[in-house]
């Protein structure tokens, strides 16, 4: 696991915070790695009673990464019946000798790391690509590009940039990882690839995408239902529910999703709403915003 995924090699080498759990000290079979890019299940195996233990160790909203030796073993160690997989990929990148130019009236500003990039526009940030952590002459990087300026391959020239950075900087080995249903991240990916991707497994109680058009209508509104039935248990859910119901695309269960978090007194921010992609098509309805003045007088102080 730790050769597939930078941030469980950081927190074993004392480069990162985190904490690791194991069933037996002397000789575990089984341990919950907790790192700076979510959590992990690692082992060689595991028993129902380690399972059950495992799961009330973890939280309802945990991003667990499965070691593929425990995939068949893992349904039972997680901490809600809600949870869904989440097919993923690590890419290993390299330089390569496409020229990547910056735009006229554009400006590439380096991090203060030497490594990262960040597109200007005078002041406006358009974009940036930066390591998500560093562990000896290893890196794994991730790239952001403003929804307005999307498709003009800004994404392409930042991750070249980065990657030239890298190499100057001894950092060897880069890695990309990304949800399996990303078509965009693994189109830009396979630009600067050395191989075929490493397929990985995570369980969440989440969208298994990232973007508008990542999923099929049928796949969204089969996590609509699924968790719009577990937000009977879980009220939280809600919040995924109403994602799902707007891919679909149907306003009126996302509304009614919606309504259902705020008027249960969910603990989540109004940016958490506003702000998610998926409810792009939802933020100008009048519904909506209604929703959203009624969760911030619900977390406005007191007076």
């Amino acid at each position: 696991m730790a050769e597939v995924h930078g941030s469980v090699a950081a927190v074993i080498a004392g480069t990162a915070e985190g904490g690791i759990w194991v069933d037996a000290f002397d000789a575990p079979n089984v341990a919950v790695l907790e790192g700076p890019e979510g959590t992990y299940l690692l082992g060689t195996s595991l028993d129902p009673a380690a399972a059950a233990e495992i799961a009330d160790l973890l939280d309802d909203w945990v991003y667990l990464h499965v070691d593929p030796r425990l995939v068949s073993a893992a349904p039972a160690a997680l901490p809600n019946a809600f949870m869904v997989g989440h097919p993923r990929l690590l890419f290993r990148l390299a330089p390569c000798a496409e020229g990547a130019p910056v735009p006229s009236g554009l400006t590439l500003v380096t991090d203060a790391d030497g490594i990262g990039q960040t597109l200007m526009d005078g002041a406006h940030e358009l974009g940036h690509c930066r390591p998500d952590l560093i562990v000896g002459d290893r890196i794994e990087i991730g790239v952001w590009v403003h929804p307005d300026h999307r498709r003009q391959d800004l994404a392409r020239l930042l991750v070249a940039r980065v990657l030239d950075a890298a190499k100057a900087a001894g950092m060897t080995n880069v890695g990309w990882h990304c949800h399996a249903s990303n078509r965009g991240s693994i189109a830009l990916a396979r630009r600067f690839a050395l191989g075929p991707p490493v397929e990985t497994l995570a369980y969440s109680a989440s969208l298994p995408a990232e973007n508008v058009g990542d999923l099929t209508a049928r796949q969204c509104r089969k996590l609509a239902e699924h968790f719009d039935a577990g937000a009977s248990q879980i009220g939280w859910l809600a919040f995924h529910a109403a994602c799902a119901w707007a891919l679909v695309p149907d306003p009126e269960r996302a509304l009614s999703a919606v309504d259902r978090l705020v008027d249960g007194e969910w603990q989540g921010e109004p940016d958490w709403l506003a702000g998610h992609w998926a409810m792009a098509d939802l933020r100008h309805t009048p519904r909506f915003e209604a929703a959203l003045a009624r969760l911030r007088m619900q977390k406005a102080p007191p007076g």
